[in-house]
């Protein structure tokens, strides 16, 4: 069939030509679509607020033999908190980066689109932990993709990991125990507590993310992980380059 309705969030729009603008979209029926919103930039356009960055939206589509293109759309949620100030902006934007970089179109995955929606709706809300939700989205997407780190024992020699500081290996793929440490690539040393609050992300609820108690230290020590981790994978996996980079610089 020409059109095809779907429910997605839109991870990109940029313009086309004065009135049109090209859309990258996450659906949950299809995956990721790149679509044109034709006359979306007149003042006049019903689906301008629709087709904005970061809005949840349906789609009638009509497939193209390029691109497809907007027939009509409906927002459902335009997560006005993401827009409340600059850092939830930008974290918004970092994550439908990452987003965008680690899937191919067509290619459905509704444990991502629910997952990337209900951090758009928790990191929009005054007393969300936007810190700790950006980690578990990145811990997460990493399982979903296949990408997901080994914290459970040495991805060396399968010991448990034992003491009060931890061995990371991003290119080994996970924790490192102190007699792997000299065997295995780019080991970073952590305290014990950070890997506990990585296996805590993958797990918790994320809407109770907010009772997890993680101090500063600690957090700066997620985020040299992550970073690391993401960097090392998806480059590799995916050939994208420093869409990452603008978080940590942040």
């Amino acid at each position: 069939m020409k059109l095809y309705k779907v429910d997605a969030v839109v991870l990109k729009s940029r313009e086309m030509r004065d009135a049109d603008r090209i859309l990258t979209l996450f659906s949950r029926q299809r995956g990721k679509i790149r679509a044109v919103a034709h006359g979306v930039n007149k003042p006049s356009s019903r689906k301008r607020g629709a087709v904005q960055p970061f809005c949840y939206s349906t789609f009638l589509l009509y497939r193209g033999r390029q691109l497809d293109s907007v027939n009509q759309c409906e927002g459902i949620e335009a997560f006005p908190g993401l827009r409340s100030d600059l850092d939830r902006l930008f974290y918004a934007g970092y994550l439908a980066d990452l987003t965008d970089a680690v899937t191919m179109e067509d290619e459905v995955s509704e444990e991502l689109f629910a997952l990337l929606l209900t951090i758009f709706y928790l990191i929009s809300r005054d007393e969300a932990d936007i810190e700790l939700l950006v980690r578990a989205f990145e811990i997460r997407l990493m399982s979903i993709t296949g990408l997901r780190p080994h914290l459970e024992s040495c991805v060396a020699c399968n010991s448990q990991i034992e003491g009060e500081t931890v061995g990371f290996s991003s290119g080994g793929g996970g924790v490192v125990c102190k007699g792997c440490s000299g065997a295995v690539e780019g080991v970073r040393f952590l305290p014990r507590g950070a890997l506990e609050v990585l296996r805590l992300l993958l797990q918790w609820d994320l809407k109770k993310m907010g009772r997890i108690k993680v101090s500063p230290r600690i957090r700066r020590y997620l985020k040299q992980v992550m970073q690391d981790y993401i960097g090392y994978h998806v480059e590799k996996k995916f050939a994208e380059v420093g869409f990452w980079e603008k978080l940590y610089e942040h």
